[in-house]
């Protein structure tokens, strides 16, 4: 928005329409909600204006401070539904809004004070946003959640923690720029404004804004004759100084227009930012028409192209099979839930964020009519000899975990959980639950395919693919010529994600795992959750338990093995051999599907850029035969790119939980593609990178062999 209609003074300009919000408060409240929507309609009608005025890609961002109660976000759901409603014969602007919140909440709270507001009666006019919103299973715990609402129009980043350590990880996305700031009134009070206002965090938000943002800074009308307004004019001055927009309720906009040192101090931390992880390349925005080719047609395919189709962008999928969900994605039954570690470190955190958006993505599909096999019926988790108990007891004490996401039961609460008698203490996933992941991957395709331009070809193995002036060829097997050439080409193949020679050196394995499907008698038909042991174990579908997995290394073959059926047979006996229920797992019929699962070393998925291993092997033997010291080509692999093949990506190495953690790899593909915000780190993304196992012995001047 233009400096001249950015948002005045609340008392000054009449908004749209009435703030649904504005019941049974006090004035001071009535006139805050007022403002708010003053700010929402103004910021989303300008929004309209400029984007159809440049033909821009109908992508508003939004930037908030504090979360609250959660009531801005609900008046946003509300203000857009309104906007369709106004405007149904026209494109609506999709809209992100970027919120950061030093104080974590989660959903059960929030229900407990919307109640308490009246929020959640039938009969108020944002009870289906606020529930829309429950529905999210917000959790209190660090880093991004992404949610999206009303067909993905709304993407809200949710980053919970300190702004400051959120914030500074954020990739500077290609074509995407924050355009207006709100801060929430407790954002400036004395116990908080520290966190929030300070000249590191404006900095940072400055990065990811456009010039002149607007930064609109709420307060409460009481609060301006308190000692909190004498804090006012400092938060202008520090706004002026880092090239916002400034305005402060019940004073006049303060117009600023980013003078060359405020662009020159923005562009800096950009360029920081990149060399801190220039040793990690990550994807080019795409800013054409052309679509994007993906090899595969299990989770990590279908999700690339789901994301990618909520954008807009189209896609051509290679399925080598005569159907999607064929390979690893061909079970009937997967559990989703996090993989934690006892000290929360990177790759705890990253399945907490994971497993939370993965449920979203499936209950978005379902909510939209795609039959999806599932059930949230929690997940047990226990352990089946010392080893893995001692581990189970470190991962319970090593945090105080959110109940949302990890709670300790007894044997007698295991017991009732699960239905059946279980005599062991637990680990209990209250959000966990189980899927079906070809019908997810079915779903996922269908609902692109409404979206954008997203065909898939049937039967078509790509054995070979080669690159050439006008971009990667593909070619089946016996064909002297490429079926087609694409200038981007995704990888997300599983089991076959090392078959070519541009991905052959990934450092991940592949593991054979049989899962057994055993009928539902006796007492095992009560089972009510799933139970993570000595392998899994699934509550029935369809009169059908799943009970498996083996795990075998480099499989030779891919046929039914009668021993790991029997070997499957006894999991749960050797987890549970107190009870009776594991005897009535009954095998005998011989009815199991394998399936090879791609596995890294770390247990991350693999995501991003692929390594032109050959090139990175070459500057190594470069660093052999010099004679500098080993600090200069630490710092020279620090702060050069890896060598990459030019618009080739790898997305797979989901191992045995690519439900958990296959969406939210590929919505950030997907993300970086399309040049916008992606809801995982830098920090993160170097975690899941290919060139990850060679960047990290490279980074501390380790040899490579």
């Amino acid at each position: 928005m233009s400096k001249s209609t950015f948002l005045s003074s609340p008392n000054t300009q009449q908004p749209l329409h009435k703030s649904v919000l504005l019941a049974n408060n006090s004035d001071s409240e009535n006139q805050y909600y007022q403002s708010v929507q003053q700010y929402i309609d103004t910021v989303l009608q300008t929004g309209d204006a400029q984007h159809s005025a440049i033909k821009q890609t109908n992508l508003l961002t939004l930037g908030q401070f504090g979360f609250g109660d959660g009531h801005e976000i609900l008046l946003l759901q509300a203000a857009i539904e309104h906007n369709n409603q106004q405007q149904h014969n026209n494109k609506v602007n999709r809209v992100h809004l970027i919120v950061f919140a030093q104080q974590a909440i989660n959903c059960q709270q929030l229900e407990q004070t919307w109640s308490q507001q009246g929020l959640l009666s039938l009969n108020h006019p944002l009870a289906v946003h606020a529930q829309a919103l429950l529905n999210t299973q917000l959790a209190a715990i660090n880093g991004c959640q992404r949610v999206t609402f009303s067909q993905t129009q709304l993407i809200v980043d949710i980053h919970f923690g300190n702004p400051l350590e959120q914030l500074k990880t954020i990739a500077t996305p290609h074509s995407q720029t924050i355009e207006h700031w709100f801060a929430l009134p407790d954002t400036s009070h004395t116990h908080a404004r520290d966190h929030y206002f300070n000249q590191a965090v404006l900095w940072q938000c400055g990065r990811l804004s456009r010039h002149n943002a607007s930064f609109y800074v709420a307060v409460n009308s009481s609060a301006t004759n308190s000692s909190s307004a004498v804090t006012l004019p400092a938060i202008d001055k520090q706004l002026h100084q880092c090239g916002f927009n400034s305005n402060l309720v019940n004073q006049q906009t303060t117009q600023n227009s980013a003078d060359d040192i405020v662009i020159a101090e923005r562009k800096a931390l950009t360029q920081q930012l990149k060399q801190q992880f220039a040793y990690n390349p990550t994807p080019k925005h795409v800013n054409d028409n052309h679509p994007i080719a993906i090899i595969g047609g299990g989770i990590a395919a279908a999700s690339l192209a789901l994301s990618l189709a909520q954008r807009g962008k189209n896609s051509i999928i290679y399925c080598k099979d005569a159907q999607l969900g064929q390979g690893a994605s061909g079970n009937k039954q997967g559990a989703i839930y996090p993989l934690l570690t006892p000290e929360n470190g990177p790759l705890s955190q990253f399945f907490q964020q994971a497993f939370l958006f993965s449920r979203r993505q499936i209950e978005s599909l379902v909510s939209d009519g795609f039959t999806i096999g599932h059930q949230w019926c929690g997940v047990l988790h226990t352990g089946f000899d010392e080893r893995s108990e001692t581990r189970l007891t470190k991962i319970i004490g090593g945090q105080d975990w959110p109940a949302e996401i990890a709670l300790a039961v007894d044997s007698k609460q295991a017991s009732k959980l699960a239905n059946l008698d279980i005599d062991k203490t637990g680990f209990y996933y209250p959000l966990g639950g189980w899927a079906c992941p070809f019908e997810f991957a079915q779903a996922a395709i269908a609902k692109a395919q409404m979206l954008a331009n997203v065909t898939v070809v049937y039967n078509s193995h790509i054995k070979k693919i080669e690159t050439s002036p006008q971009g990667w060829q593909l070619f089946i097997d016996g064909a002297e010529s490429s079926i087609a050439t694409h200038q981007q080409l995704v990888v997300a193949s599983g089991a076959q994600l090392t078959d070519f020679p541009q991905t052959k050196q990934l450092q991940i394995s592949g593991f054979r795992g049989q899962v057994s499907h055993v009928p539902a008698k006796g007492e095992l038909a009560q089972l009510s959750t799933v139970i993570c042991a000595n392998g899994y174990l699934t509550p029935q579908h369809q009169q059908l338990h799943c009970v498996g997995a083996s795990y075998v290394k480099d499989p030779k073959h891919l046929v039914f093995c009668a021993q790991e059926q029997h070997e499957n047979s006894l999991k749960m006996k050797q987890s549970f051999p107190n009870s009776n229920w594991p005897n009535d797992i009954d095998v005998s019929n011989n009815d199991a599907r394998v399936g090879v699962r791609m596995v890294s070393r770390d247990h991350f998925p693999v995501m991003g850029c692929a390594t032109n291993v050959e090139e990175l092997f070459k500057r190594y033997a470069l660093q052999q035969q010099s004679k500098d010291k080993p600090s200069q080509w630490q710092r020279y692999w620090q702060t050069t790119p890896a060598p990459i093949y030019d618009g080739l990506y790898v997305l797979g190495g989901l191992g045995s939980r690519g439900l958990s953690s296959g969406p939210l790899v590929a919505e950030c593909l997907a993300a970086n593609l399309c040049g916008e915000l992606s809801p995982l780190n830098l920090e993160l993304q170097a975690l899941l990178s290919p060139n990850r196992m060679w960047l990290r012995k490279l980074l501390k001047g380790k040899a490579l062999m």
